[in-house]
């Protein structure tokens, strides 16, 4: 359903990301039948792959930097773009913020379905 999840790193590290998605996505949602990703080092790390594999969870792969057909380079340029406004603002705490900002993206709603994405996923 497109769901968005933002979560601020001060790294990209796979552990760190493992540990995001099973602490801040799994516990919260479920584990998903397949994680959508590019080809980050972070995405095809020995550990994320162990880790995706002993949750049964598969992989499906975007195309990397084309925003036509890749709904993460949407979602990060429709983010910087927040990120800079709000960063004029208050150019210190735009990661203590950035749930709002998620918020914004996650209530918009989707042109083709004519309905956010959160209501898609929560009635």
């Amino acid at each position: 359903t497109r769901l968005v999840e933002l979560f601020p790193l001060q790294t990209t590290m796979a552990d760190v990301i493992a540990n995001v998605n099973i602490d801040e996505v799994f516990c919260r949602y479920g584990m998903p039948t397949f994680i959508l990703s590019n080809n980050g080092p972070e995405f095809i790390a020995d550990l994320f792959t162990e880790t995706r594999k002993a949750l049964c969870i598969r992989r499906k792969l975007t195309a990397a930097y084309h925003a036509q057909t890749n709904m993460t380079e949407r979602v990060n340029r429709t983010l910087k773009l927040q990120i800079r406004i709000y960063a004029q603002q208050n150019h210190q705490l735009w990661d203590e913020e950035i749930q709002k900002l998620a918020f914004t993206i996650r209530t918009s709603v989707n042109e083709t379905i004519g309905e956010t994405h959160v209501f898609l996923n929560f009635g």
